[in-house]
């Protein structure tokens, strides 16, 4: 029988996978190519989803809410139209101005990256595949996309709560270290290279450089949860 400081330990370490899914969901949702129907939701949902998520974090708090703020008030400003053309002349374009949401052409000038882009791709797709995600019908992006990685540690953390729940500890082994795993072999290597580019070339102000700013802090957190907490 569990100890009631046992208890305690799993109901914390579910609810901060909880909160970890929501933030990646967040965050996947926020680097999504622009529709009508997704600016909709961004301007109604997305920052009071944010406010809801942050008040969990204790130890990101002070980083993310002036964020959120920066966010809410680019999105009050913001149309559609404009931000459809902030978002193709960051991510789309191949200006001056372009911003890979690729991790293999982000990671292609590194000497890390010595595997092929296909080999690279393949390995992205395997961890997908390995966790029961059907990518060619449930991804709309490309396997190495932004949100799409982000939407795998997203349904990471979700299966590792679940897991947790079911004091599965076989299940809950297999789902962390396939997140760790994830995390330094892809999302980890890439995620700041990514920020840094929109932070070096876009508006201070914007919608996707507050975004990116939240990514970069978050990663900083996540890899402490991860890691740290887990030896």
């Amino acid at each position: 029988m569990m100890t009631n400081s046992a208890i305690e330990a799993v109901e914390y370490e579910q609810a901060t996978a909880v909160v970890r899914s929501r933030i990646y969901g967040l965050l996947a949702a926020g680097f999504r190519q622009m529709t009508e129907e997704h600016f909709q939701e961004l301007s109604h949902h997305y920052v009071s989803s944010w406010k809801d998520v942050v008040g969990f974090l204790a130890a990101g708090e002070g980083h993310f809410l002036p964020l959120v703020d920066s966010m809410s008030e680019a999105l009050k400003t913001s149309t559609f139209d404009t931000l459809y053309e902030e978002y193709n002349s960051l991510f789309l374009s191949f200006g001056r101005t372009f911003v890979t949401p690729y991790e293999m052409e982000c990671m292609r000038d590194t000497p890390q990256h010595s595997l092929t882009s296909q080999a690279e791709l393949a390995d992205v797709a395997g961890f997908y595949y390995a966790f029961g995600l059907n990518t060619a019908t449930s991804v709309p992006e490309r396997v190495d996309h932004i949100s799409t990685e982000l939407e795998f540690m997203h349904v990471m953390a979700l299966k590792e709560a679940a897991a947790l729940e079911d004091a599965n500890t076989e299940h809950i082994e297999i789902v962390q270290h396939g997140q760790q795993k994830f995390m330094t072999d892809h999302l980890g290597r890439w995620a700041k290279r990514f920020t840094d580019a929109i932070a070096a070339i876009g508006n201070a102000g914007s919608f996707y450089h507050a975004l990116a700013k939240m990514l970069s802090v978050w990663i900083d957190i996540d890899n402490s949860l991860l890691f740290d907490e887990k030896q």
